[in-house]
């Protein structure tokens, strides 16, 4: 019974109690919290709490991202996680943890040696970027360091993709950039985080025309995704769609998904099978 599957939850936040408040401290991610959840942000709990939490809800394994975010107003750095805090949050549950390196397109030597230390010494399994506080897109000449390490290190790749709930640029996301990254590098998985939206068919295209494109459903309520994402993910999608709560808490995302109308096939192979193999994990 697909409610009985382990999930892995391929796109979630530092989430310590000091990783909370400094990921809520940006100008952009401090206007949001007022927008939509009015100053109300979460707290943050302990690692032990929160592997007892993910276990309670279903989870086998969890990705934790070093985020570094761009500052659109402050012109400079708004979130910024290093490999290492990350790493102190997750190092007692290797089983249950997963690090996600962080990617500075600012700083680009520093941070294509910092994603290979984080590879090889602390065992992480991939990168994710977020680069609309810079208005930088896939295609961008500063990102292509990074996707020769990802695929150097045989890692994969992950960025937001899609608009911008913080105020930032939103056209940098536009699925259609992936296009050329992916036409220059065929080996790289690259996973297209938050779904793509407004421009879901777009990225649909994209994931359909490249073997090594993928798609994570994260920062959208399972209820709320977009019905070509929820028809494609049914369909000829099943095998290139990942599931991520994007921190909007384990247990609601994964029932919401499990309530949707979808094939078991599908549960199956979207909350875990997918990400086994694209992050080959045994």
């Amino acid at each position: 019974m697909s409610e009985e599957i382990m999930a892995i939850d391929v796109m979630n936040y530092p989430f310590t109690p000091e990783g909370m408040k400094k990921f809520w401290s940006s100008p952009e991610m401090k206007e949001m919290s007022d927008r939509v959840l009015g100053g109300h942000t979460p707290q943050g709990v302990s690692p032990e709490q929160f592997v007892a939490d993910m276990e309670a809800a279903g989870f086998e394994k969890v990705f934790i991202a070093a985020i570094k975010m761009g500052s659109y107003k402050a012109r400079g750095m708004g979130n910024d996680f290093s490999n290492e805090e990350v790493y102190e949050m997750i190092k007692k549950y290797p089983k249950q943890l997963i690090g996600m390196a962080g990617y500075d397109p600012m700083n680009i030597m520093e941070s294509v040696r910092n994603i290979e230390k984080a590879v090889k010494e602390y065992g992480f399994r991939g990168v994710y970027a977020h680069t609309l506080g810079w208005d930088i897109s896939a295609e961008d000449r500063r990102m292509y360091p990074c996707y020769v390490k990802c695929v150097e290190l045989g890692i994969p790749f992950s960025m937001q993709i899609g608009h911008s709930l913080e105020l930032m640029p939103s056209a940098a996301g536009r699925p259609i950039t992936i296009d050329k990254v992916a036409l220059d590098f065929p080996e790289l998985r690259f996973i297209a985080s938050h779904a793509g939206w407004p421009w879901c068919e777009e990225l649909i295209a994209m994931v359909s025309k490249h073997r090594h494109v993928y798609v994570d459903i994260s920062a959208h309520l399972p209820r709320y995704l977009d019905p070509s994402i929820v028809q494609f993910m049914d369909t000829r999608g099943q095998d290139k769609v990942l599931f991520g709560t994007n921190a909007f808490g384990l247990k609601r995302c994964k029932q919401q998904f499990l309530e949707m109308k979808l094939k078991e096939e599908t549960k199956r192979k979207v909350l875990r099978e997918n990400a086994c193999r694209v992050f080959n994990l045994t």
